[in-house]
């Protein structure tokens, strides 16, 4: 599930999938990581962002922002 490690953040690449799969990828690999480990997840899917944010919330992990590029959407929380 880890896809690599890039200037320090886990790299979680969900690329064409959709709702709830990113999230529920992302909460298997949280289980793998260490509080204070910085993810990256890449998505293709528009709703992504809400609902990373709403686990972010539910999970007490740090939110740290998205940023769009090329269909792709880069969202950064801290575990």
């Amino acid at each position: 599930m880890k896809d690599e490690v890039e200037n320090n953040e886990i790299v979680l690449d969900t690329s064409g999938t959709e709702c709830p799969i990113p999230v529920l990828k992302a909460r298997k690999l949280s289980q793998s990581l260490k509080q204070g480990d910085v993810v990256k997840v890449i998505a293709t899917d528009p709703l992504a962002e809400a609902d990373f944010i709403h686990y972010c919330e539910q999970s007490n992990y740090q939110y740290l922002g998205s940023s769009k590029e090329n269909k792709k959407i880069f969202i950064k929380f801290i575990i």
